[in-house]
């Protein structure tokens, strides 16, 4: 099964702004002798970033990792654990990061079901849950870059005091389409990995309507200082900060925000002709605009049926992957965490759904051979057929 060939097509493949249009930025570094700790290149891009989601200036703070922007964002927004508050509820179906954000913060992670129709924490649903009185943070998740719920997540904070902090590590492109969910009640963490659309090569923001709030954010991510020239620790905090040289990254993608833009309408339009050209629907592919442009789905009707396919792209040399592996409590260090009632979604979407290539300069005969793969795996797989992938619907 599958077209045996000599080139592997990964599952993505990391494209940054190459050395010359670099050399500007780096020269500024040269210059002005700052290389870290919010040096001018850090706040420059995080007014240009700002400008780019539409959102305020003054909105976004940048940081060394996404899992350094959601753990400051956590002590920002709820604090270290306290007696009594130990628990941090986290979706099943997610980054390992969000849970390690969570424990660097103190807190017990307890995984939370998601929603078959979204993949992510019901906030409505989540209200119900026993022993509300003992969670100090919930952290819900924009599954592959997806829009969330934010209006959703601030009544339920609002409702039950608990304070709620998203990790929306991929929908950078989801909040340009959406500024307004950008909002002063609940901080919002991106990140800015090589492996995103909008890059930092390695970083991450925190997006936040409210100075106070952002300010205690920034002074997390540095080591806790107030930031006066006494350097008084006002509370807990990491090394979290950007680099000038990760931030001479980040403008220089912004300065090819059009180019990215043309490639990922091109990505899109290629794969669903590829879809097309060997007979299948392209409601078999979950993409961009429905997820961040940096995944392109599948979503198999059985585990066996994904096995499969993993089995027929391994045999054609082409990759392929579960992104958030099997779900967090299948993870060996997170097996003894606790469960909020059944993860029954959260098992079977793991195990069904499947990240296929997609990546910047990926060609159209490369998409052509993930397509035919499929198609083929379909047509031959007697009682593991795949049946038809659906496109899941985003909030």
């Amino acid at each position: 099964m599958g077209v045996p060939s000599a080139e592997q097509i990964p599952v993505y493949a990391a494209r940054l702004p190459p050395a010359d249009v670099l050399v500007p930025y780096l020269r500024q570094i040269d210059a002005s002798g700052r290389y870290t700790n919010r040096g001018p290149l850090v706040g420059l891009l995080e007014a240009r970033m700002a400008s780019a989601l539409g959102v305020s200036s003054g909105t976004v703070t940048l940081a060394a990792s996404g899992t350094a922007a959601l753990q400051a964002a956590i002590l920002a927004a709820a604090g270290r654990a306290r007696p009594g508050r130990e628990q941090a509820l986290v979706p099943g179906y997610t980054f390992v990061a969000t849970a390690h954000a969570a424990q660097a913060c103190g807190y017990e992670v307890s995984f939370v079901d998601v929603s078959a129709t979204n993949w992510a924490m019901d906030p409505i649903a989540l209200r119900d849950t026993p022993d509300l009185d003992c969670v100090g943070v919930v952290i819900p998740v924009a599954p592959y870059g997806a829009a969330f719920d934010h209006s959703g997540w601030t009544t339920f904070q609002s409702a039950t005091g608990i304070p709620v902090v998203i990790d929306a590590a991929a929908s950078f492109e989801a909040i340009a389409r959406c500024p307004a969910c950008i909002t002063a009640h609940v901080p919002v963490a991106l990140s800015l990995h090589a492996t995103k659309t909008f890059t930092t090569g390695e970083g991450g923001a925190v997006l936040w309507r409210d100075p106070t709030g952002l300010q205690r954010v920034s002074e997390a991510l540095g080591f806790g200082f107030k930031g006066d020239e006494r350097r008084e620790v006002s509370g807990p905090g990491l090394n979290g900060r950007l680099s000038e040289y990760h931030a001479a990254i980040g403008l220089a993608c912004l300065d090819a925000m059009d180019r990215i833009e043309a490639e990922r309408i091109r990505l899109r339009d290629a794969y669903k002709a590829a879809a097309a050209s060997v007979g299948l629907d392209e409601a078999y592919l979950a993409c961009w605009p429905d997820t961040g442009s940096n995944y392109c789905l599948i979503e198999a009707s059985t585990f066996e049926a994904a096995e499969h396919v993993i089995e027929a792209f391994i045999a054609a040399g082409v990759g392929s992957r579960r992104w958030y592996g099997r779900g967090l409590h299948r993870e060996s260090f997170f097996s003894t965490g606790r469960r909020v009632a059944s993860l029954r979604n959260t098992e079977s979407v793991a195990d069904r759904v499947l990240g296929i290539p997609v990546f910047p300069g990926m060609r159209a005969e490369q998409m052509d051979r993930v397509m035919r793969v499929l198609a083929e795996c379909e047509f031959n797989t007697g009682p593991h057929h795949l049946g038809r992938f659906r496109q899941h619907a985003h909030q």
